[in-house]
């Protein structure tokens, strides 16, 4: 079992490397490392080494040297996630796997509408080029991940009510395990239907490369929508947000692509450089909801009006706008990029069952008042499939590591957690940002099995565990 890091990475290892994956396979601290290092929102570290392999056979390289020379293994995509498990720690001495040049496959199978590609692709690049096909990836996030990142993040985003996250769409992964041998694990397939005993497929997913670096995955592809059509509305004061979730969708079907909340304090941060965005909105001082349908004829536009009218008569509805999808959407996309750099402050993403939504963030917002008057909270999110974005904006000058984070963290996680029923993290992964929730919450007996499962994948300790250490090593936020 691997026990240190070495603090520098040997020249003649370095050599070893680039023989195995040729020109501009491999980055040295002499090069610009600074995108493989930091994360959107901040998190960052320094790489001792990156290495960039072009097939499943190099990456199989990659970790077999890794092995024998001591080296520890961060897999990462296109590094847009939000937990800090794709960015390096800072002692200089992990070696980043970065999946960006793995591109050999980019295979449609129209007539099974899948499409199987290799790990380096980009959902934009994906998109554009099943747009030529009258096809997408119904996976809508605010950032551009790759096949290997969404596989290992079980990437959702905003059109979940309708077309599920990752883990739904996805149909087989190919991967190359850290064991002795290079294991190579195929479940690439087209097929929908497949009961064969233990599903491999699974154990990629979610688990953040935890358990092997994927490298090409078969996906569930769907037709465009002809039609889309969109508003954002403000409730009636006494309407309740579940009922009206619950109205759209029965009102719309399985048009109903997405449904999003944005609260008035992310309403006020378009205030200023964005505020020309306000007057898309029904009000600024009110919970608005940004709704989405989509239709294969030209009905979506006429049918969200007839959703919004018996809204209306039925009490739930108090205003609306509509307009340009695109033009309505850039307000949702343009808050979070701005929470991502706001400083100081904590960010949250937690769900609950659709039904305690409403009563959730009631609970949190009359707790945070009682117990930090002076934090504002930012809510945001697919409350349509139950996932809230939490953001707390903290006074000037707050740190936000140590027991002032932990006292917040164990407030927003035993609220959702222990008084909701809810999950710690609904889309973004553990990774070392929250690890000391996963040690919290996770039940022993499921953190007991993934540890088996992960010694016999990895029994060298080659990849970076959840913490951003060595599986065995010590834990670095406080419990």
């Amino acid at each position: 079992m691997i026990d240190t890091v070495p603090a520098t990475i040997a020249p003649k290892v370095i050599d070893e490397f680039a023989r195995e994956l040729g020109p501009g396979g491999v980055l040295t601290p002499e090069d610009d490392l600074g995108r493989y290092e930091a994360s959107p929102n901040l998190w960052s570290g320094r790489a001792g080494l990156v290495l960039r392999p072009r097939c499943t056979e190099e990456v199989r390289s990659s970790l077999r040297i890794a092995r024998s020379s001591n080296l520890q293994v961060l897999p990462q995509g296109a590094n847009s996630g939000l937990v800090g498990a794709s960015v390096p720690d800072v002692s200089g001495g992990q070696v980043v796997l970065s999946t960006e040049r793995l591109r050999s496959s980019f295979l449609l199978d129209a007539a099974s509408r899948t499409l199987t590609a290799s790990a380096g692709w980009t959902l934009a690049e994906i998109q554009d080029r099943l747009a030529e096909d009258g096809l997408r990836f119904p996976i809508e996030v605010g950032s551009n991940p790759n096949v290997g990142g969404m596989v290992s993040t079980n990437t959702a985003g905003a059109n979940v009510i309708r077309y599920g996250d990752v883990r739904k769409r996805l149909l087989g992964v190919q991967a190359v395990l850290p064991d002795r041998a290079g294991t190579v694990i195929d479940t690439l397939s087209p097929l929908r239907k497949r009961n064969e005993g233990f599903d491999a497929t699974q154990l990629f997913v979610g688990t953040q490369g935890r358990y092997g670096v994927v490298t090409a995955a078969t996906v569930e592809v769907d037709p465009l929508p002809r039609a889309r059509a969109a508003a954002w509305i403000s409730l009636a004061i006494n309407a309740d947000l579940s009922s009206a979730v619950a109205h759209f969708e029965r009102s719309c079907g399985e048009t109903l692509t997405s449904f999003e909340l944005l609260s008035p304090a992310g309403i006020a941060l378009l205030k200023g450089q964005h505020s020309r965005l306000l007057q898309r909105l029904p009000c600024v001082d009110r919970d608005c909801l940004l709704i989405e349908v989509g239709t294969h004829d030209s009905s979506a536009e006429a049918l969200l009006q007839r959703s919004l009218e018996s809204a209306a008569d039925k009490g739930l509805l108090e205003d609306a706008t509509t307009g340009d999808v695109e033009s309505l959407w850039e307000i949702r996309r343009i808050v979070p990029a701005i929470t991502e750099r706001m400083e100081p402050a904590l960010s949250y993403d937690v769900s609950v069952p659709r039904g305690d939504i409403s009563r959730l963030r009631t609970t949190l917002r009359d707790c945070l008042a009682a117990s930090f008057p002076s934090v504002i909270p930012i809510e945001l999110g697919h409350v349509a499939d139950g996932g809230l974005h939490l953001i707390l904006a903290l006074p000037s000058g707050t740190p936000t590591v140590g027991h002032e984070q932990v006292g917040l963290d164990r407030l927003v996680f035993d609220i959702v957690v222990q008084g909701h029923g809810g999950s710690f993290s609904a889309e973004h992964g553990v990774g070392p940002k929250n690890h000391h929730a996963y040690r919290r919450y996770v039940p022993e007996e499921l953190r007991l099995l993934r540890e088996q499962l992960r010694q016999l994948c990895d029994p060298d300790d080659v990849l970076v565990g959840w913490a951003g250490q060595r599986a065995h090593g010590p834990i670095l936020m406080p419990e």
